[in-house]
């Protein structure tokens, strides 16, 4: 198993044993943000990052996250901030169009589509469990929101041990355009902190190609 390469120990690669990890690119979401500047740079880039990722022999594990409940949303808690929070932009309902993934984003059959109930995206599905059958020791991570659903992600896999690559142009926080400079930060002061890497959709795809 080769471990990922950081800074001084040659080219960045994602080692051997990745996983390819998308959240939360449901169409409830993306209909959102489809129609402003920052939801379409987004779109755009995942879409890049999404087909380059089905370029790659053997191609990694690739999971997604969609977020629905069932009838009569057993699963929230009435008045709790998530459950308020959620309600906000819609109905997630089991079953529905809107909490499938976007239809501008290619998934394969062989693809991980996972169903959550919280932001974290292993909250009620078996994330951990496939990531560890699959000898996974590093995730990379694109969608929304960053203050919740990634964020989430990255403290919960961070404290499993697990090596994180966030792709920063693969991120968006909701609603698009509001507090950038808090997008920011998270990223470039919280992330760092915790000894993760922040890289660009272009470096992305290079490390691809060399993984």
């Amino acid at each position: 198993m080769e471990p990922p390469q950081h800074p001084g120990e040659g080219a960045l690669t994602f080692g051997s044993n990745y996983a390819v990890l998308n959240l939360d690119w449901m169409t409830i979401l993306v209909d959102t943000i489809k129609d402003t500047p920052e939801g379409q740079k987004f779109i755009s880039n995942c879409s890049l990052w999404n087909d380059a990722v089905r370029q790659v022999k053997p191609k990694p594990l690739v999971i997604f996250t969609t977020l629905f409940f069932n009838p009569g949303e057993l699963e929230l808690v009435r008045d709790a901030p998530f459950s308020r929070l959620v309600r906000g932009f819609g109905s997630f309902a089991a079953g529905s169009a809107d909490v499938q993934i976007a239809s501008r984003f290619t998934v394969d059959e062989d693809d991980v589509v996972l169903r959550k109930t919280r932001w974290y995206a292993g909250a009620g599905n078996d994330l951990e469990q496939i990531l560890k059958a699959h000898n996974v020791d590093t995730v990379i991570l694109s969608g929304m929101s960053l203050s919740g659903v990634v964020m989430s992600t990255i403290y919960r896999l961070f404290d499993l041990d697990y090596n994180i690559f966030v792709i920063s142009d693969n991120l968006l926080d909701l609603p698009p355009g509001q507090n950038p400079e808090h997008s920011s930060a998270m990223l470039n002061i919280l992330v760092s902190k915790m000894n993760l890497r922040v890289i660009s959709i272009g470096d992305a795809i290079q490390m691809l190609k060399r993984s």
